[in-house]
């Protein structure tokens, strides 16, 4: 991530002690309260009934979270499309397309990253969340758009969609939805409890009552009695509320150049260069320790960072210089590397996949009465209509 992040998080958290910690902390509460007005101020334009959410004719799913940073959500929404697939729903999935190349342009456009026949739009134009998708989805249209009003009407006149799956929506309340189900990362779970810049909540914490169940991801990271206070304090926003706990889980590593599988016993003991670009470097550096990786070495970049060549070729210095092992890197950020920009350098992408430590029961039952249930093309019992 970047120094200003890095400053900011250390800031925010009360880290950092220095004499103008306090009055800087002061200065940045106080702008909460202009953006906890902002924000309260549309939202109560849908609860009031002034603003109204567009209806699709295909349900809904939402996926987003509170907080700014990274939940997991692309690995979530990647689970959730395959669980709709094998129970014969036919979803696409809507991004905003952060700092994709055609949402720059025009607020309207629209862009189609994958459709059933494959890959229509480079990393430069999709962004990487969508290209990793599109990449791992074969055959799921992905569709970008910083209005999901349009790029869901086009889901559907272009593709006929059974569903829409959006990533990152929480916050998204033109487009009407089904379900929504809110990620928490268990580790900071709530942003240090103040709204942005002061903290990381995007909006106030009554907002998780509009979640139709939630997945506490990188649960693992925590203790048992951190996660029961933690569902409680969700419980206790909404009674009732499904709560699931997962876990991101390290499955695969493959050689980046080739696309080899590696077998991941090939972290153990190595000195890693743990190259990313993500809102919660943390939890990626971690997971490599946990696979016994000694000591990685980590070389971050700020959330979906587009990389150069110069950076890589540096990265490539570095782990010359360093006598490190090679470099490591995530699917996320795998995408906006061409391999031949790594020279000699090895290079390998560590694969996960979201898994349930419990809930999936729960989660799994709003899908099938919210999504699959009301799907077009789609029956009762979740097989393809005749």
């Amino acid at each position: 991530m970047s120094d200003f992040e890095t400053n900011w998080r250390h800031l925010i958290s009360g880290e950092e002690r220095a004499w103008w910690g306090n009055p800087a902390r002061a200065g940045l509460w106080a702008l909460s309260g202009l953006y906890a007005g902002i924000v309260s101020g549309y939202r109560a334009g849908f609860d009031l009934g002034l603003l109204k959410p567009t209806r699709l004719p295909c349900p809904v799913l939402g996926i987003g979270n509170i907080t700014v940073g990274g939940t997991g959500k692309t690995t979530t929404v990647r689970w959730l499309v395959r669980r709709l697939q094998e129970w014969g729903v036919h979803p696409a999935v809507l991004s905003y397309g952060y700092r994709a190349g055609a949402s720059k342009k025009e607020r309207n456009a629209v862009t189609v990253v994958a459709g059933p026949e494959g890959i229509r739009a480079p990393v430069t134009l999709s962004g990487d969340e969508p290209q990793m998708l599109a990449r791992s989805l074969p055959g799921v249209p992905v569709l970008i758009g910083r209005k999901r009003i349009y790029s869901g009407r086009q889901a559907w006149d272009e593709f006929r969609a059974d569903a829409c799956v959006l990533d990152d929506s929480f916050q998204y309340w033109r487009l009407e939805k089904d379900l929504e189900l809110l990620l928490v990362n268990a580790t900071n779970p709530f942003g240090y409890g103040h709204l942005l810049p002061r903290g990381m909540l995007r909006e106030p914490l009554r907002g998780l009552r509009r979640a139709g169940g939630v997945i506490l991801t990188h649960a693992s990271a925590v203790s048992a009695d951190e996660r029961k206070r933690l569902r409680g304090r969700i419980e206790k926003l909404k009674p009732g509320i499904a709560v699931a706990e997962a876990v991101h889980e390290p499955v695969r590593l493959r050689d980046h150049r080739t696309g080899a599988p590696l077998g991941i016993e090939l972290l153990r003991d190595g000195r890693w260069l743990a190259l990313s670009g993500l809102g919660q470097p943390e939890s990626f550096e971690n997971s490599l320790v946990e696979l016994g990786a000694r000591a990685p070495v980590p070389a971050r970049f700020r959330d979906h960072h587009a990389y150069t060549a110069e950076e890589l070729a540096g990265a490539g210095a570095r782990v010359r210089t360093e006598g490190l092992t090679g470099i490591v890197t995530t699917e996320k950020d795998a995408v906006k590397i061409p391999a031949e920009w790594l020279e000699s350098c090895t290079c390998a992408v560590l694969e996960v996949d979201l898994r349930f430590l419990s809930g999936q029961d729960a989660i799994e039952r709003l899908l099938r009465e919210r999504i699959v249930d009301r799907a077009p093309g789609v029956d009762v019992l979740g097989s393809e209509a005749g």
